[in-house]
């Protein structure tokens, strides 16, 4: 009906019942639109005249809108967040894309989700750069793998704003395996204690 391969019978029943499905498709249609978007359709009496419309009024707005989200998915970075709701809010980008009609390829999608990691995984970063092939659902089991070695308790950021405000030395924290502090004195530790937890970092998978 709407794109107009329904071409009305000439009369008698199966015209009256084309009319129907007519009048029925493009309330549809318009159901679906704002008030300042009727407007561009007001004056259509076929399910196809309004969609046709639609279709020339959204064709340079559909291009704006993949440029768009293109810019937000280059622009994505997992900094001050955790790998899962990185992942996920990286996913729902490309889902976005594909809907509106641009699948990206795999190399793509994974440089895309390396270059918005932070420093501490370059060494992961470098050994997939290197694989030839790997599917979106096994890289996120890595980076979530490799987020338990590199911040273990989930407190990279804390222990970065507190280091800042002590003067580092040559003493090494046998807790968390960071410079500058004693097991006593670990930040980590302080903070796991409280959590109830008194697992230790190194070897917390």
């Amino acid at each position: 009906m709407v794109s107009g391969e329904e071409e009305k019978p000439e009369s008698g029943k199966a015209a009256e019942n084309w009319e129907k499905k007519s009048r029925k498709a493009l309330a549809l249609i318009a159901l679906a639109l704002s008030a300042s978007e009727k407007e561009h359709i007001i004056d259509c009496i076929t399910p196809k005249a309004a969609w046709d419309v639609l279709e020339k009024l959204y064709e340079g707005k559909g291009r704006n809108r993949k440029f768009m989200l293109l810019q937000e998915l280059f622009r994505m970075s997992m900094e001050g967040e955790k790998m899962d709701s990185y992942l996920r809010a990286v996913r729902e980008k490309m889902s976005e894309l594909s809907t509106i009609g641009l699948k990206l390829e795999d190399d793509i999608k994974l440089a895309i989700i390396l270059n918005g990691l932070p420093e501490r995984y370059r060494y992961l970063v470098v050994s997939l750069e290197k694989q030839e092939k790997i599917d979106f659902d096994e890289l996120a089991a890595r980076l979530l793998e490799e987020e338990k070695k590199v911040d273990p308790g989930g407190n990279t950021g804390i222990t970065a704003l507190l280091a800042k405000n002590r003067k580092a030395d040559e003493r090494d924290c046998h807790y968390c395996g960071q410079e500058g502090h004693w097991k006593r004195d670990c930040p980590v530790r302080k903070y796991r204690a409280k959590k109830g937890s008194e697992e230790h970092p190194k070897y917390s998978l």
